[in-house]
């Protein structure tokens, strides 16, 4: 899982709110997910790393895999 400081936000990068609308979860099983390294392409922002943004390409990623 790719983890760095974003200083500007990026319309490309998504909330957890925004990526379990998409996937009709709950923001919180994103959390889980990242935590799992289901995703690649996430951010951690502000002190301690705890605001997590996901790049909006990891939407398409994840479903690819999910109908493989």
């Amino acid at each position: 899982m790719a983890t760095e400081q974003l200083a500007i936000p990026d319309p490309e990068w998504l909330t957890t709110e925004e990526v379990g609308r998409h996937f009709r979860v709950s923001a919180r099983t994103i959390l889980r997910w990242v935590d799992a390294g289901q995703f690649e392409n996430v951010v951690r922002l502000g002190p301690g790393g705890k605001t997590i943004r996901i790049h909006r390409s990891e939407l398409d990623h994840r479903a690819g895999r999910s109908a493989a």
